[in-house]
């Protein structure tokens, strides 16, 4: 059994218990169940998170080291150029706002999902998630 089966496993587990734990004591309420297996997505987007992981990547592949150029054949794949295209028109897009002012002014909520994706994007962070943890994820790499 691989981990990933191992994983669901433990999270039917925990949710059958829980739905027995209720019926036992006649309650109403199912139970919240907490998924620690999902990663803690603010925690991995702090600015002391992120410097570590690059650190690693830098001690493990060097400074001359271009991901986007990394593929079996030498050169750089389809999806690699797409990728660096969506993240050159990110950094554009995402220079057309000023994010500390929006960020002081509680004006992020009045974004788009796309918009707050443009910051994201840009610098090199997770844009997965609902909006307000896109917003949490940028407040917390702008240290607010």
């Amino acid at each position: 059994m691989d981990i990933a089966n191992s994983i669901i496993l433990v999270c039917c587990l925990q949710r059958h218990y829980a739905v027995l734990q209720a019926l036992a004591l006649d309650e109403d309420d199912m139970p919240k169940i907490n998924d620690e297996t999902l990663p803690d997505e603010e925690g991995m987007a702090r600015p002391g998170v992120v410097k570590a992981v690059e650190e690693f990547k830098l001690s493990v592949y060097g400074e001359n080291y271009d991901e986007e150029s990394d593929t079996s054949n030498g050169k750089a794949s389809d999806a690699s150029k797409k990728r660096k295209t969506t993240a050159e028109n990110a950094a554009k897009e995402s220079a057309n706002y000023n994010w500390p002012d929006l960020a002081d002014n509680v004006q992020l909520k009045d974004l788009t999902v796309t918009e707050l994706k443009y910051y994201l994007t840009a610098h090199n962070l997770p844009v997965t998630g609902k909006k307000e943890v896109l917003i949490s994820r940028i407040l917390t790499h702008l240290g607010k």
